[in-house]
């Protein structure tokens, strides 16, 4: 700042042009507009008082006796032994003024490298993980899994995104599919320590985890286990993923994971090996083709391992579940057989399946967080299915063209009760005859009526009248002349009223 204001007041400008052109307050310019480069230095080299100056030499003896104590250590210890609180800028600053005042350096660590002499072809691949925060238009961000493969010999590379992470299922499924690609597999495979593909190191008697022991196995490919703490072994596929994040997805909209990935293919073919390599000056894809020559042949069984691109979510004990901070609800009693479920992301529609893979619900994705989507038939029991009960109903009336008829208009019209509706056809169809039954049916197509009340109060109207007709035409029989004779005596038995009073007066009492 100083010499810029030595500079501009040389070429001629005024005070108030040159706070213009620095962003200066006029005080400021003022302040050194006249001052000499030696007063300037010995002001410089002012000390200016701190309000940890109480606690120099405690301070100093810390460091000398622990060089490589930080600034949050030195924070933490004053708070712990003077139970004094100061701003993290302040202990740091100051802590670093120390360091230069009294010839302090903080030791540094240093690790000597050597080059790694180049591998043959096909001899080697490396594979690592990667997450990464992509952006929506218009919405939230995401968070993004990656698996990143590449030989290290041509330095082809090849990628596959997802937006959960990653399994044991998940690695074997794209270690196969890069596999697929390369049209072949190499002698070698490089992975770190990661539980995914590793139980234990077993003091060099590698315990693999299930899955990739069978996909080891399989392609017959050797293992190079990177020890912790030492990611510099599989560098070449770590600085692989870092060129990816930050060439490829940064500042990249995500719509759908088909899309993400297929733009990441082009991406690949375009740039990732397409482009000059920094270190060898060849293009990947060049060279990938002569190497491609001493790959193994692939092996590729269905091993019914499922393409899973989706994320998994809890269903909660209310049937719904959230997904970006927003609420969509499941069929009732998914939570009872299942307490997770899959969501993925297709054509701005948020599809959710069961853990067998078979597709449960399916919305418009919500616009603002905390709104709820839901669909109505989620609230009914869907244990038996409407078909069935579609097809007693058609049995029960006879399954006729009309039967039919009438009950597909009922399903269209009456979709959200079509349950109550058909158990209650099957209801009246058990307490009727058949003859009732398509009287009823006939007089409900007639007055163009698409109801199971309608059905029902025709059926009773229809029952009642039909009774009373046969009651008309039934002819009345004679009386046996036993009890026709008018000379036959009838005796009644007739009691004393004075009974009936006698029991009157003991109720009054």
């Amino acid at each position: 700042m100083y010499s810029k204001i030595q500079q501009e007041k040389s070429q001629g400008f005024s005070r108030g042009t040159v706070a213009r052109h620095l962003g200066l307050s006029w005080r400021t310019v003022d302040r050194y507009w006249d001052m000499s480069a030696d007063t300037y230095k010995a002001l410089h080299k002012k000390h200016h008082s701190s309000i940890l100056d109480k606690h120099e030499i405690t301070i100093v003896g810390w460091l000398e006796e622990f060089p490589d104590l930080s600034a949050a250590q030195v924070k933490d210890w004053i708070h712990e032994h003077y139970d004094e609180v100061f701003p993290e800028r302040t202990v740091r600053n100051y802590v670093k003024n120390l360091r230069e005042k009294h010839g302090i350096e903080k030791p540094a660590k240093s690790r000597e490298y050597g080059c790694i002499p180049e591998l043959p072809s096909g001899q080697q691949l490396q594979a690592d993980f990667g997450e990464y925060w992509g952006i929506r238009k218009g919405k939230s961000r995401i968070k993004l899994y990656l698996a990143a493969f590449i030989l290290a010999h041509s330095r082809y590379k090849y990628v596959l995104w997802q937006t959960k992470p990653f399994t044991a299922v998940d690695f074997v499924r794209s270690l196969e599919s890069c596999f697929e690609a390369l049209g072949g597999t190499t002698h070698e495979l490089v992975i770190d320590q990661d539980t995914l593909m590793t139980v234990s190191e077993n003091n060099g008697d590698i315990i693999h985890t299930y899955e990739f022991e069978r996909c080891k196995n399989r392609h017959g490919f050797t293992v190079w286990l990177c020890r912790r703490a030492d990611p510099e072994s599989k560098g070449m596929v770590e600085s692989c993923v870092k060129f990816i994040k930050y060439n490829f997805a940064r500042n990249r909209y995500f719509y759908d994971l088909n899309q993400w990935n297929n733009d990441c293919t082009s991406w690949l073919k375009r740039t990732g090996n397409g482009k000059v390599h920094s270190e060898t000056k060849k293009i990947p894809a060049e060279v990938f083709e002569l190497e491609k020559k001493h790959l193994k042949p692939v092996v590729l069984f269905n091993d019914n391992i499922p393409s899973n691109n989706s994320l998994t979510t809890p269903v909660r004990k209310n049937n719904t579940i959230r997904y970006n901070a927003s609420r969509y609800s499941v069929p009732i009693g998914t939570f009872t057989h299942f307490k997770e479920v899959s969501v993925q992301e297709v054509d701005n529609h948020l599809e959710i399946y069961d853990p067998t893979g078979k597709l449960i619900a399916s919305h418009e994705l919500a616009v603002s967080p905390g709104e709820l989507k839901r669909n109505n038939n989620h609230a009914r029991d869907n244990s038996e299915r409407i078909k069935n009960l579609m097809e007693q109903a058609q049995k029960a009336l006879g399954d006729t063209p009309e039967a039919n008829e009438f009950l597909s208009v009922i399903h269209k019209r009456r979709g959200r009760y079509i349950r109550d509706q058909l158990y209650l056809i099957l209801k009246v169809a058990d307490n009727y005859s058949y003859d009732v039954l398509q009287l009823t049916l006939k007089a409900c197509c007639e007055c163009n009526l698409n109801s199971a009340n309608d059905f029902k109060e025709f059926a009773e109207h229809i029952f009642r009248q039909k009774t009373v007709d046969e009651i008309i035409t039934t002819p009345i029989r004679p009386l046996p002349d036993s009890l026709s004779s008018p000379d036959k005596d009838i005796s009644v038995n007739q009691p004393n009223p004075g009974t009936y009073m006698n029991l009157i007066n003991k109720g009054g009492q």
